[in-house]
């Protein structure tokens, strides 16, 4: 009988799922990491999506937020099912920051990130 589990290089245990998940991130990767995303092009300042506004003051946070998406408008990557929010389901949460025109709100309540998903027996 084989096992969909296999040692890794490194003495650690992967499974097959987790190989296919590691591939996926490589070329996911591969196409995020050019200039024809929005934040990565050579104007775009990475700290533009991850506003650093204090929950304390409910509407400066809310438009800071607002901004952050705004950026990734027009960008081929974003969407709920585009690219970007792909790689962001193959990831742990992520509680800060804006990834594919979505903030941490939303991609919690969506439970995108590979440790929110199958809560409840509901993937994302």
């Amino acid at each position: 009988m084989s096992s969909h589990i296999v040692a890794s290089p490194r003495r650690g245990v992967t499974s097959a799922a987790d190989r296919q998940r590691d591939t996926r991130l490589r070329e996911l990767d591969a196409l995020l990491l050019t200039d024809d995303a929005v934040c990565r092009q050579s104007d775009a300042d990475p700290d533009d999506w991850f506003p650093i506004v204090e929950r304390a003051n409910p509407a400066k946070y809310k438009a800071a937020y607002e901004a952050a998406k705004k950026r990734c408008s027009g960008c081929p990557f974003t969407g709920l099912v585009g690219p970007c929010i792909e790689r962001a389901r193959l990831l742990p949460y992520d509680p800060i920051g804006v990834i594919a025109g979505t903030d941490p709100k939303l991609r919690r309540k969506l439970c995108i990130g590979a440790n929110l998903q199958d809560r409840n027996g509901v993937a994302a």
